[in-house]
């Protein structure tokens, strides 16, 4: 019987870190949650439900989660920035790929916004606005979308050359080194002297 509820506990824990090329199945939940309420399980005063478990698919508070029915569960911790959810761009990069993705400074931390933030702005440039929504880029050579709701809309569409294909659980390949042969300057040969010196006469 315990044998049983572990293999469904592992088979669980190894779908939610399994590394393939779909969308994971709980990033739609986790985007259409509602973050920062009072947890119904803990009325206490200022407990917020500020985390989210991918395991459960479900919103969770500090109480929550030190009572033991999250242990060993995959959290996220959730914050607020301009009155919209974000989360730690370094902690979501371990399950999606946050690539394309415009990151904000909150706490002297890089975050990724859930969905769109009002104060991004709308622009009719194409070339400096994000790819789904319009919202202005503060850096449109970097990133095509201003929050994960976007790139997840993006991937959902027809692939085409403009748009990656996938939102993958593994972080893109880091970016080629240039071959150093080609551009170092060849090393400088020393001269060599030409005969040893003599003193020169007295008269």
């Amino acid at each position: 019987m315990a044998s049983s509820s572990s293999s469904r506990k592992m088979n669980k824990d190894e779908q939610v870190a399994q590394s393939e090329d779909h969308m994971p199945s709980w990033i739609e939940a986790f985007l259409e949650n509602t973050f920062f309420n009072k947890c119904p399980s803990h009325p206490i005063r200022r407990n917020e439900l500020n985390k989210y478990c991918i395991n459960c698919d479900m919103s969770a508070c500090q109480y929550c989660v030190s009572s033991g029915s999250h242990r060993h569960h995959q959290m996220l911790k959730i914050y607020r920035h301009v009155y919209k959810d974000v989360v730690s761009l370094s902690a979501m990069e371990k399950y999606v790929d946050c690539s394309y993705i415009q990151p904000y400074k909150c706490n002297k931390q890089l975050v990724i916004s859930l969905n769109p933030l009002p104060h991004c702005g709308s622009t009719l440039n194409n070339e400096a606005s994000c790819n789904i929504c319009n919202r202005k880029l503060t850096e449109p050579n970097l990133y095509r979308y201003c929050s994960i709701s976007c790139k997840v809309r993006a991937v959902s569409r027809e692939p085409d050359d403009s748009v990656p294909s996938s939102i993958s659980i593994q972080s893109p390949p880091p970016p080629p080194v240039e071959n150093q042969e080609e551009t170092s300057e060849p090393p400088k040969r020393k001269r060599s002297r030409k005969g040893t010196p003599h003193r020169a006469p007295f008269f």
